[in-house]
């Protein structure tokens, strides 16, 4: 899986499988954006290939300027792209 931070904004990023909650007590794809400290970092501009170690789907998180978003992904071959939207922010999966 590739995923592509197209925006002129550092995100933080992660992905997790389908082997128990995402992460921490959260539920439904929530979670709270104080818990990206540690995640990975993707330099605007950037891409990074993830190699997922688990059968899918995955969910992957994303925090861009303080905010959150969260995306299902059903194939180990999907690129992900992070894009700027007005003054928000999407991803769109292909």
């Amino acid at each position: 899986m590739d995923i592509d931070n197209t925006t002129g904004q550092d995100t933080k990023y992660k992905v997790t499988g389908t082997g128990g909650p995402p992460i921490g007590p959260h539920s439904h794809g929530e979670f709270r954006i104080e818990e990206a400290v540690s995640w990975p970092v993707l330099a605007a501009g950037s891409k990074v290939s993830y190699n997922p170690k688990s059968e899918g789907p995955w969910t992957v998180y994303f925090v861009v300027q303080n905010k959150g978003i969260t995306v299902t992904v059903k194939s180990h071959s999907d690129r992900l792209t992070l894009m700027q939207q007005g003054a928000g922010f999407h991803v769109q999966i292909n």
